[in-house]
């Protein structure tokens, strides 16, 4: 048992150095100017090394994505975020929150012109959990609720792109306040 968790850390370790290197390179290039060889030189590993764990340079980046929305996920999850905490500010602040301790991945997947599939996975976890919380308020809106949950996802994306690529100008906790303000005073969720 002892040298099955040993051989687990080790290929954490190596997963994790692999997908950081890939992350730096990510932020300075494009993924078809970046190679197998970058990413295992970076990573101090060998090309096989990074082939074991992954198909490719786009799986890499596939398995990135989904690793951190689970993550993020966990993180909201864990820290009181659920439908039917009707504290709109508490929930946007733990989202930032996030966003902040990973500044390095979200900054390199919402710059780069090849992550529109990125934008589009987080925009539907963001209308996931916006339609568990309209359905967890059992009041009946006068809006379309389909209509209302996709303009609220696409405000809340996209000002999460503008403040990650603009490098964070406020706190989380500034811009959970004044988002949910905006939410709030327009009347589209108490």
């Amino acid at each position: 048992m002892d040298i099955e968790t040993k051989t687990d850390r080790r290929i954490l370790k190596t997963k994790k150095a692999i997908t950081e290197a890939f992350l730096e390179l990510f932020s300075d290039k494009e993924i078809e100017q970046i190679t197998i060889n970058e990413i295992a030189e970076r990573a101090n590993v060998n090309r096989g090394t990074v082939y074991l764990h992954y198909t490719d340079k786009y799986d890499l980046l596939n398995q990135c994505i989904n690793e951190h929305l689970n993550k993020m996920f966990i993180y909201c999850k864990d820290n009181g975020m659920n439908p039917e905490n009707s504290n709109m500010f508490h929930m946007l602040e733990i989202i930032f929150t996030y966003f902040q301790k990973n500044y390095m991945f979200f900054s390199s997947m919402l710059s780069s012109k090849t992550t529109i599939e990125f934008r589009e996975r987080m925009l539907q976890f963001i209308v996931s959990n916006i339609n568990e919380k309209i359905n967890a308020q059992k009041t009946k809106h006068e809006m379309d609720t389909e209509l209302l949950t996709q303009f609220l996802a696409s405000a809340f994306v996209g000002t999460v792109e503008w403040w990650i690529v603009n490098k964070m100008p406020h706190s989380p906790q500034y811009m959970a306040e004044n988002l949910g303000r905006l939410f709030e005073k327009q009347g589209y969720l108490p």
